[in-house]
């Protein structure tokens, strides 16, 4: 433990059966069963951290699905930074992971344990206490004027069951964007099956063609655009409107926050992470910012893990690049230019 953080010390403990207190949608044991066999919560009697393990090979990569949950209010961040530590050490103690990765892209850690490598990080979101029309205010001009083109040129948003649509779009999007990262059918099929009434997907036509999808996960506090796909040349304003009927669900369920889910806070000008925050921040939405880090226990283990996955998608044609790599790549060049 760290002399700094010692005198915050408690006592972590690792469970495999869900706590005893309301959690966020992705820190419940519906969510993280979809997404792996191997999942389970660390507890102290100030927070929760709740995480899957995805096992490889020989591999196995520890991912938190949800910030440091606070039991209690006023906490310190030096005291979720102790905790934290005290996470790592009871993982490299008992053996419990190689190598801690970026955790889901909706977490934004207040903060991040010692010899960590950290980067900033953060998502955007809106608020919705206030009124459709307030909200619909906050648009920046030009998103406004492309929802009303939308609904002018007879783009229709609706609700669907069907998760075979939402997957087929999805998928066509990442392969169009040559990426092979795009989420398997068995696993939306997993979420749609444990989360029920706190997932909804939604589709965007023109003229029966579909323009977009989203799939969205929520409880009362948040609702999250998890995952998306569009047409390579989507119907002007057909993705705005979409987002913006998302928005008006989200206001008839009464919920706090819409989460556009994950955003880089270094990146380069003109590339896609450029493009997508700019449409996240035209509905007016706000920058929460934070931390994303990783922590690798096991070095050699770890060097062998990324040279098969380079390989693996050279074989398929494609690249891959771990996004703490290449966000603190982006903070370099930009402290060389500066």
């Amino acid at each position: 433990m760290n002399k700094n953080t010692e005198e915050y010390s408690s006592v972590v403990t690792l469970v495999y059966n869900e706590p005893n207190v309301t959690l966020p949608i992705f820190a419940t044991e519906n969510f993280l069963k979809s997404k792996s066999s191997s999942y389970g919560w660390f507890v102290s009697n100030k927070f929760i951290l709740p995480f899957v393990i995805d096992k490889k090979l020989t591999f196995k990569r520890l991912i938190f699905t949800t910030e440091t949950f606070y039991l209690e209010k006023n906490l310190s961040i030096q005291e979720e930074k102790a905790f934290l530590n005290e996470v790592v050490d009871y993982c490299r103690r008992d053996n419990i992971c190689d190598f801690i990765f970026k955790a889901q892209s909706n977490v934004v850690f207040k903060t991040f344990p010692d010899n960590a490598e950290e980067v900033a990080w953060g998502t955007y979101e809106i608020e919705l206490n206030l009124t459709e029309e307030e909200i619909f205010n906050n648009f920046e001009s030009k998103a406004r004027t492309k929802v009303r083109k939308a609904v002018k040129t007879d783009v229709i948003i609706s609700k669907t069951d069907d998760i075979n649509i939402i997957y087929q779009n999805m998928k066509e999007t990442f392969i169009r964007q040559q990426s092979l990262l795009y989420p398997s059918l068995e696993y939306l099929q997993k979420l749609q099956s444990n989360l029920k009434d706190n997932l909804q997907c939604f589709v965007a036509e023109q003229n029966g063609a579909i323009q977009g999808v989203a799939l969205i996960v929520y409880d009362q506090e948040r609702a999250y655009y998890l995952f998306g796909g569009s047409t390579a040349r989507p119907s002007p304003g057909s993705l705005n409107l979409l987002h913006y009927e998302i928005i008006k669900f989200c206001k008839e369920k009464e919920i706090g926050f819409y989460d556009f889910v994950g955003a880089r806070v270094c990146f380069e000008k003109g590339s896609k992470f450029a493009s997508l925050q700019t449409f996240k921040k035209s509905f007016g939405a706000k920058l929460k910012e934070g931390y994303a880090f990783r922590v690798i226990l096991k070095p050699m283990k770890y060097k062998l893990f990324k040279r098969l996955v380079n390989l693996y998608f050279k074989s398929k044609g494609s690249s891959y690049t771990d996004p703490i790599d290449s966000i603190r790549r982006c903070n370099e060049q930009h402290t060389n230019n500066s």
